[in-house]
Formats: C-alpha cells, structure tokens, sequence
C-alpha cells in the first residue's frame, strides 16, 4: 500500500482502532504523548499523532488519523486499524488469503500467514516480507559452534595483472553493503578470518574474489545426497525443444544475506581494515545447496512458473511453450532475486558452459572455452588442467576422449607427484599433436534438442578402452570411452562391459527402445540367444561364470526396466563407436632408446650435489631431501633425489625405512596337506602339537616325555599310522626338529618341512593361536589338556553350525559331546508284541524239544526283536507268551508264584564267567570253554549198498 506516496507493507489489524504509522512514512506530526493499551495488557508509548494519506493499487486514496511511533512496531512500518479500514470502504479475506479493499473488490495483496523458507539438516533460508530478501544460516557439525578459528592468512598473493580488477571488485562489494566495516561493540567478538584470493575466469574476461573456507567448512555439515549432477540437467534441458531461453541470476550467492549472528565467522581483511562478509560466500560448501533450495522454492510458489522452469544452482531453462520468459523474471523479482537479461537460446546463449545457436528450426551446441597451447613445462599438474580443458563436461567428445585418457595414464606412470616435471618427450609430441588436431577439426559439437524415444547404442571394445555411442535421429547426443585395466581379461568380456555400460547410459536418458550395435559376432549370439530364449548360452571359456553373471545383468537390466531391445552386427569399419577405443599406433611404441637417453642424462654435478645436502641435512627421507635441493637447484627431479637416497650406506644400515612385501596365507584347500608342528608347555608338560592347516583345523596334542628327537618322531610315528601323512610340515627351528633323525623320518614319509623364519612367530601362526586357543579352556575349565583339545575339536568356526567344526569336518559322523544324552528308544516306536510286566513263558539254554520252558516276567521291552525277562535280554523266539490262571505241575495245581519260582535268571550284570542260574544250580547259564557246540545230538548215517 503506498502511504504519503511511499510504497510499504503493511500489516492489516481488525483488532487496532486507529492507524499506527512509523515516523519515517509521516512527513509532518505533533508532538504529544499517547498511551496504547495492547491486547497482552501492556501499555504502548506513542510520539504523537498526525494525518497521512492511504492508496491503494487501484488508485483511490484516503486521508486517515494516525499514532506516530519511533520503532516499527511489530517489524511493520504501518498497521492499518479499523477507522483507516473504514475509510477505505471495508476489508475482506476471502479463501484464498486475499485482502479485499472497498465495494469493488479490488485485491491489493496476498496476506499469507505462512513464512516462506528452505529448512534441510545443513542450512536453513528464510525469505523476509519487509525487506524482500533471503536470509541463510548453516548449521554446525554435531549442533556444536566451533568457537574461535585458527587461520591468520589475510590474503594469498594475486597475480599483478588481476590487482586492479580485483580491487575494484572488493571496493564495489564495500559500496553495495557486502561488505561491512567490522565493530566488535556491535558485531561482537571476531571468531574467524577468511582469506581472500582472486580467481580469474578466462572464458568470462573476469576477476572474482573468491573466499578460502577451507578451515570452516571442515566445522560446518554437509549433506550432497541431493546435489543437482550437470551431465543429468543436460540431459534433461536437452530434451525440453527448441522454444526455450535461458535466465541467469546476477552475483546469485550474494544475492542471499547470512544471519547476522554468523557475521563473526565471516570476517576479511582488505587495504588493512576488516571487514565482515554479510552474504554467502564463493567456496562455503553448503552454498551451491542453499542457492538451489531457494531458487527451487521461488519458483514453486507458482504452480505455472514451477512446470516450465527448470534449474541448475543460479541458471533457469524457462519452457516458453508453458510460461513466457518476462513473467517468470517478475516472479524471480517478487521474490528478491535479481536476474540479468534473458536470452533465447536459439538466437545464441551459453547454456551450462556451452554455446548453443538456433539453425533451420534446430539447435546446435560446441565448445565455449579457450583450450589454449600446451603448457611448455609438463608436470601432472599442467597436464591435467590442460585435458581438462579438452573434455570438461562435455556431451559428445569422439576420439578426443580416448586420446586425453591415455596422456593421463601415460602421465601417471611417467611421475609421482603433482609437481614433478615431465622429461618424457615424446609425450610433449603427443599432447601437440592432439592440440592442432582440435584446432583443425574439434569434435566437441553436436545437436541440442533431442526428440524420440528410440535410440541405437553402438559399442565396441579393444586391448585399450570401451567406447559407447547413443545415438538419436541419426545425430550422436553422447558418447563415452573407459581405458581397460591391464589385467588379460578376454575381449569377449570386454565387449559385453561395453553392453552393460550403453544400457545404463541409454537408461540415464530415459529411453525404452533401444537397438545394440556391435561388431563381436559372439557376444551377438549370447544377446540374441539370451534376449530370445531359443537356446541357452554356450560357452566353455575359463571365465564362463563371468560372462553368465554379465549375460543375465543384460536380461535384468531389459526385464526389470521395461527396456525394448533388439541386437544387430555391424561391421567394424561401421561401428561409430570404433574410434572411442583407438589411438595411433605411434603412440604406444615405446623404444628403449629413449630410457637410455635419459639415463645418459644425468649430471655428475648434481648428484654429487644431492649426496653432499643429504649427508649434511641428517639423512632425511626423499621428499625433504627434495626439498632442501631445490632450495639449491629447482631443476633436480625427484628420480634423481631418489637414486642418492636409496643408495645411501648410512640410511640403509641404522634405521632403514619399512620394506613392503607381498603377504600370503598359510592355510590351504584340503583337509591334511599341511600340518602345523610345535612343541609347547602347559603345567609342566611338554607337548607336541599338530594342528591342520586346512579348512578342519583339527588338533593333535601328544605329551612327551623329552624333548628329543626321538620322543617327536616316535609321537609322530604314532599319528601317522593312524591318519597318514601329511604332504607339508610346517614348524620352528626347535632343535628336535633340526636333527638327521628327524630329517630321515620325513624323508621316509615323502614329507617336504617349511621352517618358519626365526624371530617370526607369525610364519607359525595357526599352530600359535591354536596353542593360546586350547592353553585358555584348559584354564578356565580346569580340565586336563586332552579334555581341553576334545573341546576345542567339537567347537564350531561359525559358532552355531555343527558340520564346521573340526572334528566333524574330518570324520564322516558327528562326534558326540561328553555327557550329552543319546536318548532313548521311543517306545511308540517300537512294535513289540510284548509289554512290561507280562508273564511269559521262557525257552532254556540247550532244552531238548521234551523239556518244559520256565516261566519269566517282561521286565522291558527292548526293540522290535529283544525284550528283557527277568533282568537278561531274549530274543522274541525264544518268549511265548503265558496265561495267567493256574497251571498244573506233575499232576497238581501250582500257583503262578510258585511256578515261576522253578525259572529264575539272575540279572544282566551278574551274568559273567562262572554264573550258575539260581532256579536251576546243576545248569550252568554260560557256555564251557573252548568252540560252541550244537546241544544236538549227532547221529552217523548208515549207507546201504547201492547209495
């Protein structure tokens, strides 16, 4: 609402009955004291009254009497009460939060009740009404403030061209309120000082002075999960058509104001005077996060403007098919965020660090940066700076990329420092070579809007790299190349990680119909096979579970994604994915020549000069040794440093530095072909132990009585007509095992002994831990070391599964535990025709088919075919069973009681040698001495002539 011809926000107060105005909107007043009654039951002091004048948007204007007071009240330079609503002809708020002035309805504002911001774990940004800015504050690592930082680099050197571009910059950001003066009284205590650096941007003709928040970032969280990727937004942008332009925040970071309260953190030094940095800095980690929160939140607040804008960090691709490039510039400004002028793309516009320009209906994109000549001094450093040049983030790259990635592999084996100079010349020929092929025919170009849901991948694989080509309408959108790793895998397996590898690259576009280009006649048979399944996959190599597991990541990938694919072959000198993975044969030709060169290269002086610093700076390592000699001679290599270093007598002999050796394993794949041997003590026995080095890791402990060669070859002796021998013996250089005895006894087995190194326990290891394993249950059980040795063969080496322990991994059953019940016989499941207590009839030992049987009780039932009568198991042939009435005996009745009193048996354990049965003294219950006879009486036969 404009008051006395100021425009101003003002705050709508139905409960207020007169308007309250600050003193700055009313231009003339008296001077008088008035007492305000607030709602909470304060009193509020005002300066005076006077008249201002109200207008609205629509253009009617009234006069109103005011209370004048000298602070805003309520943040607000103007509450509007009831006899200004009045005046105006009436107030509604409608559904939608509108505030309506007079009859007409006229909206002038939205009354949003709602405060606008971006809260996330890192940062927070709140947009303010009344001075239409966004405020910003980070959080600390772990919620806890730093406290005072320990940085005092003012500034790092500036190059003298960029000075005075720099200045200015600094002094402009003094004048516009960046930059404030530093008040301790009012800003509080300094807690950290910045320091500034300038930053030159070639492209851009510009200077910018960038900030070193190294040391505060390290205090400040950071979450990246939702960080925008520049190869996805192209992606995206590319494919939105040809209507679109392009809108680019003005200073974006320092457009957004950080909360005071951080202004202590944020402090610079310039022209020797202090300053605080009251907006987001250039290089604090969690700017590139706060500036695209607020930017994506500015433009959700309009349904139209948040469906045909697209942004990256402070650019906006802006759809003109849904919503015009101007309105969406006046939302950005509703919002406080100031934007430079708008480009159409299709009449040139740099889009994401490419120059993109409209041509009969399309667009076309190339490159925009200066590449530059080749450095004339080559370290890693220059020579990655100077590829990354070449490539950047760039779509479509050709043959360039396969070319750059060998000059970065071939720099890297080359050097071992950033800064180590390049001697290798034919690598400056290399790099030139590609620098006037680029001038001559830069392959960084293609076509930007990207129509169609069909695309063809074409891929290819060779001894060097992979390379993949998707390709649209005819038009290559993207390309990729991967160098291989030197490790002989086959190229059919390389063929199929370049299918895998243009699938997800067609998949990052969003595409379903996709046709695979190759020229590997093989690896187009498994796809096609595979994708069809008219045969199964044929294939005998050395890596066939490799090339499955590839296959069916092809299958899944189509299945699961919902991919239409279709495979063809090509031939090689069709495949445009050919020169992705090729470099000129003159660039891999290394001759032998050229390291004898560089040997005859070197200078007597300078190493005379390397040995006499190194002497005299106290033997230091190489990289201080480097140091101190190029404090001397800045041309002196690392290589040469470290020839004189590792040739030195004195650094080798007192203190040398560790040596790194390959590792190995001690244990192997089947069970007793290595033995682990030792001889230890526990309680003051002496002990042989074995223990195997196989995956059982059963043990062996033998006690002896010397320890001698003797005693250990007759304990081994032992063992090994037991369990045979085993191929290996690993052991120490105990002198029982040093002897010929011993070296005999082996060679008789066909055994081969590895002793361990002296001084090196760990060449023993499995035998040591083995020793501490067994030595500890023994202690702590207090058992005897047998026992011990028991246990630990039954324990199991994932702690719940009985098939690894060692004993059970050896023998074919599974070893019982001590007092661990074997459990009896289910009753249930025997079928028996007898139970206990049953009275039965019992056949004697060597009856005669004339003799009675003696009566018996079931005491148990056994199984199936035993059952014990009387205490002694019988067979079930020889029990009959009895009824229990009375039964006659040599012609008169005897009671069961009596009856079974003529058969008793003793019980099982008193049946030995020399038991009588008590129910009948003359018989003995046990066979005489000598062979078991038949109790039948042999008759001879009688032959007849004839017969």
């Amino acid at each position: 609402m404009w008051v006395n011809g100021a425009l101003t926000t003002v705050l709508v107060d139905t409960g207020c009955s007169r308007c309250i105005v600050h003193t700055s909107l009313c231009n003339s007043w008296k001077e008088e004291t008035i007492s305000v009654l607030t709602v909470s039951g304060e009193e509020y002091l005002c300066k005076g009254s006077g008249i201002v004048r109200l207008q609205l948007s629509s253009g009617a204007s009234v006069d109103v009497d005011v209370f004048v007071v000298d602070t805003t009240p309520l943040g607000f330079g103007f509450i509007l009460g009831m006899n200004g609503i009045v005046a105006l002809g009436g107030v509604t708020v409608n559904m939608n939060r509108l505030v309506k002035f007079g009859k007409d309805n006229t909206a002038t504002c939205a009354a949003g009740t709602e405060v606008i911001g971006v809260h996330e774990q890192d940062f927070s940004a709140t947009y303010d009404v009344t001075t239409n800015s966004w405020t910003a504050m980070w959080k600390w690592s772990q919620g806890i403030e730093p406290g005072i930082l320990k940085n005092q680099v003012e500034e790092y050197s500036v190059p003298p061209g960029a000075r005075e571009l720099y200045e200015k910059e600094l002094t402009k950001w003094i004048a516009d309120g960046w930059l404030v003066p530093y008040e301790e009284v009012e800003h509080g205590p300094m807690k950290g000082l910045i320091p500034l650096m300038a930053v030159i941007q070639c492209n851009k003709g510009k200077v910018r002075p960038v900030l070193d928040f190294r040391e505060l970032n390290t205090r400040v969280d950071t979450f990246t999960a939702d960080a925008d990727v520049c190869l996805d937004r192209l992606r995206e942008w590319r494919r939105k058509g040809v209507n679109v332009s392009i809108i680019d925040l003005e200073k974006a970071y320092l457009q957004i104001r950080i909360h005071k309260s951080l202004w202590p953190y944020q402090t610079v030094v310039f022209k020797g005077r202090r300053y605080c940095l009251t907006r987001l800095g250039f290089g604090l980690n969690v700017a590139p996060l706060i500036m695209k929160a607020v930017l994506k939140c500015v433009l959700s607040q309009d349904p139209a403007v948040e469906e045909g804008t697209s942004s990256y960090i402070d650019d906006i691709l802006v759809d003109e098919d849904i919503v015009k490039v101007n309105y969406v510039e006046q939302h950005l400004a509703r919002y406080g965020l100031t934007s430079k002028t708008p480009e159409r793309v299709a009449d040139g516009a740099r889009v994401l660090g490419l120059r993109v320009w409209g041509k009969d209906g399309k667009l076309y994109w190339k490159r925009d940066n200066n590449v530059g000549e080749v450095p004339n001094r080559l370290t890693r450093r220059l020579v990655f700076s100077y590829c990354g040049k070449l490539l950047g983030h760039f779509p479509v790259c050709g043959w360039l990329r396969v070319a750059v990635a060998f000059v970065k592999r071939r720099v890297n084996y080359l050097t071992s420092s950033w800064d180590e100079a390049v001697t290798d010349e034919q690598l400056n020929v290399i790099l030139q070579e590609i620098a006037s092929e680029v001038k001559k025919n830069d392959p960084v170009r293609g076509r930007w809007d990207i129509k169609g849901n069909k695309a063809r991948v074409w891929v290819d694989a060779s001894s060097l790299a992979l390379g993949v080509v998707i390709e649209i309408d005819g038009c290559i959108i993207e390309d990729a190349c991967w160098l291989r790793k030197d490790d002989s895998a086959h190229i059919n397996m390389a063929e199929l990680d370049a299918v895998v590898r243009g699938l997800n690259l067609v998949l990052a576009w969003q595409m379903k119909e996709v046709e695979i280009l190759t020229d590997s006649s093989t690896v187009f048979r498994w796809i096609s096979d595979s994708l069809s399944g008219r045969s199964r996959v044929k294939t005998k190599a050395a890596s066939e579970m490799l090339i499955r597991r590839r296959i069916g990541l092809v299958t899944s990938l189509v299945e699961e994604c919902g991919l239409q694919v279709q495979i063809s072959l090509v031939p090689s000198e069709n495949n445009k994915a050919d020169a992705l993975t090729r470099v000129p044969q003159r660039w891999l030709k290394t001759t032998a020549a050229s390291g004898a060169v560089c040997m005859a290269s070197e200078d007597k002086n300078i190493h005379d000069l390397v040995t006499r610093i190194h002497n005299s700076m106290g033997h230091p390592g190489v990289k201080r040794t480097l140091y101190f000699v190029r404090r001397v001679n800045s041309a002196v290599t690392r290589r040469q440093v470290q020839s004189v270093v590792a040739s030195c007598q004195e650094c080798q002999s007192i203190d040398p530095t560790p040596v790194k050796w390959k590792k190995g394993h001690l244990e192997v794949e089947k069970v007793w072909q290595r033995v682990g041997m030792d001889i230890t003590h526990y309680g003051g026995t002496s002990y042989l132990t074995l223990i195997d080095c196989g995956p059982s890791r059963y043990a062996i402990w033998r006690p002896l009585r010397l320890q001698t060669s003797a005693s250990v070859v007759q304990q081994l002796e032992a063992i090994f007509f037991e369990r045979g021998a085993p191929e290996e013996l690993l052991t120490d250089n105990d002198t029982a095992f040093r002897s010929r005895m011993f070296s005999e006894f082996a060679r008789q087995w066909g055994m081969h002994i590895h002793f361990r190194c002296a001084h090196v326990p760990s060449g023993n290891g499995i035998a040591e831990r083995c020793h501490r394993t067994i030595k500890v249950i023994a202690s702590r059980k207090r058992c005897s070391i047998a026992e011990a040795v028991y246990l630990y063969n039954l324990m199991p080496k994932d702690d719940c599964t009985a098939s690894t322990a060692p004993a059970n991994m050896l023998y074919r059953y599974n070893a019982r535990i001590k007092e661990e019940n074997g459990g009896d016989v289910n009753v249930g499941d025997i079928n028996n025709t007898y139970q206990a207590g049953e009275k039965v009839w019992v056949r004697p030992p060597n009856v005669r088919c004339d003799r009675q049987y003696g009566r018996g009780v079931v005491t148990r039932v056994m199984s199936d075919h035993v059952v014990e009568i009387n205490g002694v198991p019988r067979h079930v042939r020889d029990a009959r069973h009895r009824s229990p009435s009375m039964e006659s005996q040599g012609g008169r009745e005897v009671a069961d009681e009596e009856c079974d009193a003529l058969y008793i048996t003793v019980p099982a354990q008193a049946v030995g040698d020399g038991a009588v049965c008590e129910g009948d003294p003359d018989r003995d219950m046990h066979p005489p001495e000598g062979p078991r006879r038949s109790g039948r009486e042999r008759r001879p036969r009688i032959c007849t002539f004839g017969e």
